[in-house]
């Protein structure tokens, strides 16, 4: 994983996927996969929107960490690509 971590303005949150997104997301990418640290108030259709993806795409990305789609922690870190 790359030690760059991009911290999400709201311009930039705006613009990750063309979709809305949390300000305090953290996203990075180790040249392969896109890892996403979960803020506060964040919800999977939320982040795989912001991504261009699914809920159900994350969940398979995160055998073991994403059990139930409707229940996630801020401040995990999940891939989302």
């Amino acid at each position: 994983m790359s030690d760059e971590v991009k911290v999400l303005n709201e311009q930039e949150a705006a613009n990750v996927a063309g979709g809305a997104a949390h300000a305090n997301g953290q996203y990075w990418s180790d040249g392969g996969a896109t890892y996403y640290r979960i803020a506060p108030n964040d919800y999977l259709g939320n982040i795989a929107q912001m991504f261009g993806t699914s809920p159900y795409a994350i969940q398979q990305l995160n055998p073991g960490k994403i059990k139930n789609i409707d229940v996630i922690r801020a401040g995990d870190v999940i891939r989302v690509r």
